[in-house]
């Protein structure tokens, strides 16, 4: 599995095997209140969940819980935004904290400056996740208490989260990003160089990538093809974009990474995966590129993992 964002903390997506990291930065932002009430109809000062306060825009402050953590899922909205609800399949960009139940943070994307997303609703984070935040409005900041049997489990999320453990999120929920594609199909001559992708665009599954037959190895260089081009915003080779992508070896097909099935849509500086700042310079958003890269522009340790070159399929969701 090719590592997408996240380095090493756990981010509250389920858990999936990573083969290789592509180092990626997400961040958080805060405000100041009090709770105004929960689904459950608990409030914050009664113990059941923690007190969050902090300035507008800037990283929150959560109190250590008291008492035995709640067994159930405790959610307060301690804002309520004026933005669109949040649907199941949609691609949440926010900002959190995250904490065990003895103040204890292991998670932040204030402290790394940059929002992270998400989609919510179809198990691509924990559960708990999907279940707070399918109906919340952009805009809201939401209070999150998490039993283990709606977040890590038995298992934990080692070394920073233990078994059994019950967390505390703050999440702000900043806005709605694309989950598809909206380009057009390229017409024209297949390059025979490189696999077939389909130009069709199916909600939440990935494109099939057709392996020439007899063709156990990559072009000698980076090779590119537009199979949907959209109109929005272009990539530069500085640009982050967010993106569903599969990858698959050239010599066996044997499938690499597959975020439609995995985690959802993440957010790549293309600078950070060989080949795709040369491939997708000047593409735009929207676009759907299939991306052959030799396996001589990988890092040496990953050239030992990988018995060829990869080919890439490359959904640009939106460019920044």
């Amino acid at each position: 599995m090719l590592q997408t964002p996240g380095g090493t903390t756990p981010h509250p997506r389920k858990p999936y095997t990573r083969r290789f990291a592509t180092a990626l930065a997400v961040s958080v932002m805060a405000v100041s209140l009090a709770a105004c009430g929960s689904e459950d109809g608990s409030k914050s000062e009664n113990g059941a969940v923690p007190k969050v306060t902090g300035a507008a825009d800037k990283k929150p402050k959560v109190e250590k819980g008291k008492g035995k953590p709640p067994k159930d899922l405790k959610v307060d909205v301690l804002k309520e935004g004026k933005g669109q609800k949040v649907e199941k399949g949609d691609s949440l960009n926010a900002h959190y904290l995250g904490q065990l139940w003895n103040g204890k943070e292991f998670d932040s994307s204030w402290k790394r400056n940059q929002t992270a997303t998400f989609q919510i609703g179809t198990k691509k984070v924990i559960k708990g996740w999907d279940e707070a935040l399918v109906g919340k409005k952009v805009g809201s900041r939401v209070e999150i208490v998490v039993p283990p049997s709606k977040g890590y489990g038995k298992q934990g999320q080692p070394p920073t989260i233990p078994k059994n453990a019950t967390l505390v999120f703050v999440v702000d929920l900043k806005k709605i990003l694309p989950s598809t594609i909206d380009g057009k199909p390229v017409e024209g001559e297949h390059n025979p160089d490189l696999p077939e992708v389909s130009s069709k665009v199916v909600k939440n599954e990935a494109p099939e990538i057709k392996m020439p037959k007899g063709v156990d190895k990559a072009p000698d260089e980076i090779l590119d093809e537009t199979v949907v081009e959209g109109d929005g915003k272009k990539i530069t080779k500085k640009s982050t974009v967010l993106t569903n992508f599969t990858a698959k070896m050239w010599k066996d097909g044997k499938q690499l990474d597959d975020t439609w099935a995995q985690s959802g849509p993440q957010e790549i500086p293309v600078s950070k995966i060989p080949g795709w700042a040369d491939a997708l310079d000047g593409k735009k958003a929207g676009s759907r590129v299939v991306i052959s890269v030799p396996k001589k522009e990988f890092p040496k340790e990953q050239q030992k993992q990988f018995s060829s070159g990869v080919v890439f399929s490359v959904d640009v969701l939106s460019v920044k």
